[in-house]
């Protein structure tokens, strides 16, 4: 069990090093397509958490945090958004056995940018 778990957090580490530092606004897929984070998100994402990210009458009924909420965005590390995508979370279901790995580093940085803009 042991290695399980560091495995899981090799692999989880292993994406964000590689998603978050790459800095480019779209991520290639396999066979040089590419992928469109936000329309990943609106199709499997926006049914709880909404396109916004504020959430829907579901996602509340749920749970589902407000992804768009600065105080949210602060207190989560860029390895917990994207454990959460690939393992699940409370009723949010485990997207590792839907999505390429690719896409699910796309999802996470999405999340990213669902932060409210600093006023200047």
């Amino acid at each position: 069990m042991r290695n399980k778990k560091t495995l899981l957090g090799f692999v989880v580490s292993s994406f964000v090093v590689l998603g978050f530092c790459a800095g480019t606004s779209s991520v290639s897929g396999q066979e040089g397509e590419e992928i469109n984070p936000r329309k990943l998100f609106e199709y499997h994402c926006a049914t709880c958490h909404g396109e916004d990210g504020k959430g829907t009458k579901r996602g509340l009924e749920l749970k589902a945090p407000n992804l768009a909420d600065a105080k949210w965005q602060d207190s989560k590390k860029d390895e917990e958004v994207l454990n959460s995508i690939v393992n699940g979370k409370n009723k949010m279901p485990r997207w590792s056995e839907k999505l390429k790995p690719e896409e699910m580093q796309a999802l996470a940085k999405y999340v990213r940018k669902l932060r409210p803009k600093k006023r200047s």
